[in-house]
């Protein structure tokens, strides 16, 4: 009989792996805050050039007419009448000082800009290689820990032999503790399905149930197999009504962004046979915690899987798009080069 492995920190994964996907999640929304920010900043520094670009041009020409008001005035007597030009003067020296001064706040709206442009592009240069590492090294930790958190749930509740965890563990790069932990397990023949050793392993973990008590559920690769991986280069996008961020109107680009993220690890799950209630259970904490169901691993799914998947057509040796421009246009900008969608017609 194949000795059981005990199981106790399948929720402190769970646990790490929800607050990565939030660091992701956060880091992202904080970077695109700011580009917000630095561009409001642009846009009312250039309202502000504007204004005193405006103001010069209005004082430049009225000293224009208060001198010429002056020299008429000045011209209007003779030596024994000399005139009196002293309201001329004044409003003449008025009109310097105004035009002095919207002059010097038009240079430093300007100069400000200058500035805030140059330290904008460096910050600019800074926050790409901190998305690419958010889209990338993140992304592959989560990906990571959600495999492991699968492979030990499913042994927990009975789906798999010890052996089996030690061979999920090792080839997504478990840590040494998992490995120390059922490597003595991995060392035997794992049980067939229908040998005992099999049934009272599986229920060597309390609460976990036998074999012959689980309700076999179909995994989603199952369900969805009209949803197929398309290469973005086939896809004609020359239609699209996306054309900057402007047009992200129902669901905000940074949110589609993030959302990515958590396909590619959704993905990976299907690929290995997740079902529908154990994806469904990832982010269980996490609703508990405040997590809405737009956020969810779940919904992810749901968006790229279910009823409004990426519908295309197919047109030649190309597709054509149906549904699922505004997704199309972020899998692009990130670099994916293939995308789930259905093929209708």
């Amino acid at each position: 009989m194949s000795p059981s492995v005990e199981v106790r920190a399948i929720d402190d994964l769970e646990e790490l792996q929800t607050g990565l996907i939030r660091y992701g999640d956060q880091a992202q929304a904080t970077l695109a805050a700011i580009d917000r920010e630095m561009q409001r900043t642009l846009d009312w520094l250039e309202e502000r050039q504007r204004h005193w670009r405006g103001e010069a041009q209005r004082w430049r020409e009225e000293e224009r007419r208060a001198r010429a008001a002056y020299h008429r005035c000045l011209a209007s007597g003779d030596d024994e009448h000399p005139p009196s030009c002293g309201r001329e003067e004044e409003a003449l020296s008025a009109a310097r000082r105004r035009l002095a001064q919207a002059e010097a706040e038009e240079r430093m709206a300007t100069q400000a800009r200058q500035a805030v442009q140059a330290e904008a592009a460096v910050y600019a240069r800074d926050a790409s290689r901190l998305r690419a590492t958010l889209q990338s090294e993140t992304v592959k930790a989560v990906e990571v820990l959600g495999t492991k958190v699968v492979v030990l749930r499913s042994y927990a509740s009975g789906g798999i032999s010890a052996g089996g965890v030690l061979a999920g563990a090792l080839a997504f790069g478990a840590g040494l503790a998992i490995g120390a932990a059922l490597g003595q397990a991995g060392q035997e023949t794992p049980p067939t399905p229908d040998s005992p050793g099999q049934i009272e392993n599986s229920g060597a973990i309390s609460g976990a149930p036998g074999l012959s008590d689980r309700t076999v559920e179909p995994s989603l690769q199952e369900l969805h197999t009209d949803i197929r991986d398309i290469p973005l280069v086939l896809i004609d996008l020359s239609d699209s009504p996306v054309q900057n961020e402007s047009d992200y109107h129902k669901v905000p680009k940074a949110e589609m962004i993030a959302g990515f993220a958590k396909l590619a690890q959704v993905r990976r799950l299907i690929g290995q046979g997740v079902t529908d209630q154990e994806l469904y259970d990832m982010d269980r904490e996490a609703r508990e915690e405040g997590l809405s169901e737009g956020q969810s691993h779940h919904n992810i799914y749901k968006v790229f899987y279910g009823e409004n998947a990426i519908a295309l057509e197919k047109a030649g040796d190309r597709y054509r798009v149906i549904n699922g421009y505004h997704r199309l246009a972020v899998a692009l900008e990130l670099g994916w080069t293939v995308i789930p969608a259905r093929v209708v017609g």
